[in-house]
């Protein structure tokens, strides 16, 4: 199975309800510069043979990385626009300015879009992985380092209410 695949069929697998809502998702994004965390909504669905598809744009080079147990990158910022979803383990993305953090398992709150490039910010984020067993992480790069078309619905990364609709 190709990792846009599993991406979209691991989307998919999150709805239970027919009801149509917009894909939240937690985006490090930012602000002035500087590296921050906000819950987006993107596009609405489109229905299809009982499912809602989300459309995530086109994808260039997607991968699957193992990173060991207990592992600290540090500072670091993305090499591209990227979704990624932690498929096994636990990450924690931290902010160098401030007190914001997320920790990332699978799940339905196991998808971020990384924006913050090198290039574009100052602050970047801190990356660590400190499970106790290997993190699978699948990273799609968005072509052309486009920014979905987004709504932000407040700061900070999303919650479970946020996802309420894709979760049941």
């Amino acid at each position: 199975m190709t990792p846009l695949v599993f991406l979209i069929t691991s989307l998919l697998s999150l709805i239970t309800h027919t009801t149509a809502q917009s894909l939240n998702i937690s985006a490090l994004a930012a602000q002035n510069g500087t590296s921050i965390l906000e819950c987006w909504s993107l596009a609405s669905p489109t229905s299809g043979r009982g499912a809602q598809n989300y459309p995530l744009g086109d994808f260039s080079n997607a991968f699957i990385g193992a990173i060991p147990p207990h592992t600290y990158i540090g500072q670091a910022w993305a090499p591209a626009v990227q979704y990624s979803m932690v498929l096994q383990g636990l990450v924690h993305l931290s902010l160098p300015t401030s007190k914001e953090d997320i920790y990332i398992q699978p799940g339905p709150l196991s998808i971020i879009l990384v924006i913050d490039q090198r290039n574009v910010f100052i602050s970047g984020h801190i990356t660590d992985f400190p499970g106790s067993e290997t993190t699978l992480i699948a990273r799609f790069p968005v072509a052309g380092n486009q920014v979905p078309v987004h709504t932000v619905l407040h700061s900070g990364p999303c919650d479970v209410d946020d996802v309420r609709g894709l979760i049941g």
